[in-house]
């Protein structure tokens, strides 16, 4: 049953349709003039594919005069041909332009699935989120990133935004982000990263926060090895994004406290800072791939590699971890073993979640020995 209102539906398409009743009139003219011509012009109509040849040439009016009708059916035939042609012509051109026409204002609208892949997605929309996309792609100096913004913002504003990142191949989908089916359309399966912003724009300051943790539950039980960064407002949920295995919380105006006390006490540290953390900056903060030949060697020669090469000053070193699963290694049986392992596991505290985890090692010693799956951080 499903088969048969599958194929129902792909015929009542309107290309399907102007493509079958072309089939149709070239499939009727050619058995008409092949029936009134073989006998008479046996030279030129030898085969139904000869009479098809004609159908084709003289429906997209191209007249190459090749093979042509002699007896009074098959130009009758042919006037009917020429007429119908040039009616499906028109009706094949105004069907493919009204299906990228709308394909076009569907997705402007946010109504049309893209096909992305390796891109970052964008959830909710506040007062910071136009500097974050402009931060992205100042910082993003080799490869320009793929972008889609999934919210609700009205269509005036988010027509402002695209015409901003038309160059930069910024798409827009439109719908709630907590819902599955907006993220399906933004492939969210083949994404490095969503970043999930305060949505101020459809609910008060207040709830904005438990909008980002059921957006993260929701991403995290379907995709949990997909890195989801959440921005929150209030300090106090937090440990709610954590327990929702967030990879990275951000807290509205976290280091405005220690920015405003440091400038009193020390002062020139908030210009250093400002400097650093300023993408148009001469000096910028950047994690670079370590040569391989360093692997295994000293903290202290990759800083002098850096140093003398390239003429960076070496902060640290960074690395990604992947936590163990249960799931990786415990059986299928559910059996008391099992259950025995996973619970002395979580009491131990052994990295039982999916997520994985950044370490930082800022100013290691000079002997410290560089590890395979580790990053240099340094200062451009």
């Amino acid at each position: 049953m499903n088969i048969i209102e599958s194929i129902k539906s792909i015929l009542k398409k309107p290309i399907v349709k102007v493509f079958l009743a072309f089939s149709l009139l070239t499939f009727i003219a050619s058995t008409l003039v092949l029936h009134f011509e073989r006998n008479t012009n046996p030279s030129e109509y030898t085969s139904f594919w000869d009479s098809i040849w004609w159908a084709l040439v003289t429906v997209f009016t191209v007249g190459y005069g090749d093979i042509r009708p002699i007896t009074f059916g098959g130009r009758m035939v042919a006037i009917v041909v020429m007429f119908a042609g040039i009616s499906l012509l028109s009706l094949i051109t105004a069907t493919i332009s009204s299906i990228f026409v709308s394909k076009k204002i569907r997705e402007d609208q946010g109504l049309e699935s893209i096909k992305y892949e390796n891109h970052i997605i964008i959830c909710g929309w506040n007062n910071r989120a136009e500097s974050i996309i402009d931060t992205i792609f100042l910082l993003s100096k080799q490869k320009q990133p793929k972008i889609i913004l999934v919210n609700e913002l009205p269509e005036r504003e988010i027509n402002t935004v695209l015409d901003k990142f038309r160059k930069n191949r910024v798409k827009f989908i439109r719908g709630d982000y907590t819902r599955n089916a907006p993220l399906e359309r933004a492939n969210i399966k083949d994404a490095d990263a969503v970043i999930l912003l305060p949505d101020l724009s459809q609910i008060d300051f207040s709830s904005a926060d438990d909008k980002t943790l059921l957006a993260t539950l929701n991403i995290k039980s379907s995709y949990s090895k997909l890195k989801v960064i959440a921005f929150i407002m209030n300090k106090e949920n937090e440990v709610h994004l954590k327990r929702a295995k967030a990879d990275e919380i951000f807290i509205s105006d976290q280091f405005a406290d220690f920015i405003i006390a440091s400038n009193v006490l020390e002062p020139g540290l908030t210009n250093v800072l400002s400097e650093i953390l300023n993408p148009k900056g001469k000096n910028t903060i950047s994690s670079l791939p370590i040569p391989t030949k360093f692997k295994g060697r000293k903290y202290e020669e990759l800083f002098q590699h850096f140093k003398t090469q390239h003429k960076f000053l070496l902060l640290g070193v960074v690395s990604e971890v992947e936590s163990i699963g249960v799931s990786d290694f415990l059986s299928s049986d559910t059996s008391h073993l099992d259950a025995f392992i996973e619970k002395k596991l979580k009491e131990a505290g052994k990295g039982l979640g999916e997520e994985n985890k950044v370490i930082v090692n800022l100013n290691p010693d000079d002997d410290y020995i560089i590890q395979e799956n580790e990053n240099a951080i340094v200062l451009k």
